[in-house]
């Protein structure tokens, strides 16, 4: 019902644009696009440690840990402009992440004894990866997701008087370089955080620069909220301050917003199968962004904590019985920094980047309260596809990408030819806590897995993007990447592979020893459509 009564203010919207020609394309950095992939991965999951009756037990053909499938997407961002000072935008999933077909070992195709667990043509919105947290349970796929669904929907207004402009609606929510607030504006990425929200903002001069103020308040239940699940959740009030100058020949913006009450129901109850809800607890971010003529610098750090996190109801995972209670919410940070340089006198090199983040993890020395392990950075913020978007969140069975760890990566953007360029970029990353094996170190879910502690370091990836421009508007990239595993990533997956077998009771026995490398190549096809309306 909700689906449809987006569907037909929609296309109500719509079809008053027709008579006008007033609809527009172009959704301010949302372009509209269609990505096509075909991607291949090895070794990437915990299933190359298991034998192969471990691995029809828990519902796979076998062992093997190879993944193959193509997807497509199709995303359009009308915008309708009623007046110089009424503009309604929109954003429109026609088709998200549908599956063509492929062989992932069981999961797409047919599963053990036949069954024929097909989800070709479904839906992958919760991330763009695989088992773990998304390819098992109900979060295997979503036959209700359907092949239309507004993303977003709201009207943006510049108020008469001089009073300032106010955005009502579904829209997104973007911060800083998007390590948690992540509107999804980068069609390369996916999902991103969208929220039902009234928003007032005004700007005023301040000395030789501008301040703005922002006030929002928000709703989740049909939004994606700060936090994995389905339930209901609000903030009342929020706020947030910027301030931005001409500092010489660097420009400058400084700023930080506070959500000081925070409350949603069933944050994690799509990957963990719990009702547990988030009550009386704040988020506080900062930023700070530099751009000079040949450079730029841009940082972010969030914290989040406070109140609680209780379960109303008594609660069983694998057999294990968590019962209904109350736990605290300490602090939990994250950060990261990105420094680029743009060599004018070197014609072939565009870009040459520096970046590193941290999320914090859980220490597990302060029972009945967790620490870390919850605020992983956004899914939807591109670090890599393969450790960050893929390895990690099945490990942790958390949707992120960034979780319990530090990384370092350096890169570049080198003109090959006219319509050629290729990014190479190495990535290193260590854990930030050592007992990190399950959701939370404090075992509040009952994993009954914490003693087993990892090693630091977690690995690095090498990869590399070739990008031809085959038309304007039409890229073609071919991805390529290896991840060298170190000692705690390989004892991450193999305590996952092991957890998973002791919680089935159709499986048995010991895992053996994770592989020391995964890789995955990726060909992807961009139509950026905007390009072409224009």
């Amino acid at each position: 019902m909700i689906q449809a009564r987006w569907l037909i203010i929609f296309f109500a919207v719509l079809g008053m644009t027709i008579p006008s020609f007033a609809i527009d394309l172009s959704l301010g950095g949302f372009p509209s696009y269609m990505r096509t992939r075909a991607r291949y991965l090895s070794n990437a999951t915990f299933m190359n440690t298991l034998t192969p009756a471990q691995g029809m037990a828990i519902g796979n053909d076998d062992n093997d840990d190879q993944i193959f499938f193509v997807d497509t997407t199709l995303r359009l961002t009308p915008q309708l402009s009623l007046s110089d000072a009424v503009t309604v935008r929109a954003q429109v999933d026609v088709m998200n992440n549908g599956i063509w077909g492929g062989r992932t070992s069981g999961f797409f195709g047919d599963t053990a004894g036949g069954l024929g667990d097909s989800v070709v043509l479904s839906d992958l919105r919760p991330n763009d990866r695989f088992r773990g947290a998304v390819l098992a349970g109900s979060k295997a796929y979503d036959n209700n997701a359907g092949y239309f669904s507004v993303r977003m929907l709201h009207a943006d207004i510049v108020l008469p008087n001089n009073l300032g402009f106010v955005r009502v609606g579904r829209q997104p929510f973007d911060w800083g370089l998007g390590i948690l607030a992540n509107g999804g504006h980068d069609p390369k990425s996916d999902l991103g955080f969208v929220v039902d929200r009234f928003l007032w903002l005004k700007s005023f001069p301040a000395g030789s620069g501008t301040f703005t103020l922002v006030v929002v308040s928000d709703v989740f239940s049909g939004g994606s909220g700060p936090f994995s699940g389905s339930g209901t959740g609000y903030d009342i009030a929020a706020a947030a301050v910027i301030y931005n100058q001409q500092v010489g020949a660097v420009n400058m913006t400084v700023g930080g917003y506070a959500f000081p009450y925070l409350h949603q129901n069933n944050i994690f109850s799509p990957a963990f199968g719990y009702g547990w809800d988030l009550d009386r607890t704040g988020l506080y971010a900062g930023m700070l962004a530099l751009k000079g003529d040949s450079w730029s610098f841009n940082y972010e750090v969030q914290m989040f904590g406070g109140g609680k996190l209780t379960n109303g109801a008594f609660q069983t995972q694998g057999g294990t019985a968590v019962p209904a209670g109350q736990f605290k919410l300490g602090y939990s940070f994250d950060m990261a920094g990105r420094l680029e340089y743009y060599p004018s006198m070197m014609a072939q090199v565009a870009t040459i980047g520096l970046e590193g983040g941290w999320a914090q993890g859980d220490d597990g020395n302060t029972a009945g309260t967790i620490e870390g392990n919850a605020l992983p950075f956004s899914p939807a913020y591109n670090v890599d596809n393969l450790l960050f978007k893929h390895m990690i969140p099945t490990i942790y069975q958390i949707e992120g990408s960034v979780i319990n760890a530090y990384y370092g990566k350096v890169y570049a953007n080198l003109k090959l030819a006219d319509n050629l360029s290729f990014m190479p970029q190495v990535l290193t990353a260590w854990n930030h806590e050592k007992q990190a094996v399950s959701a939370f170190d404090s075992d509040v879910f009952g994993s009954g897995i914490t003693s087993t502690a990892v090693d630091s370091y977690l690995g690095t990836e090498i990869e590399g993007t070739l990008t031809w421009s085959l038309y304007p508007g039409v890229d073609l990239d071919l991805i390529g990447s290896v991840v060298i595993a170190g000692d705690g990533l390989k004892d991450l997956i193999e305590a996952s592979a092991a957890e998973m077998v002791r919680d089935n009771a159709n499986a048995s026995g010991s895992v053996g020893n994770a592989e020391g490398t995964a890789w995955a190549v990726q060909t992807r096809l961009m139509v950026y459509i905007d390009q072409f309306m224009n």
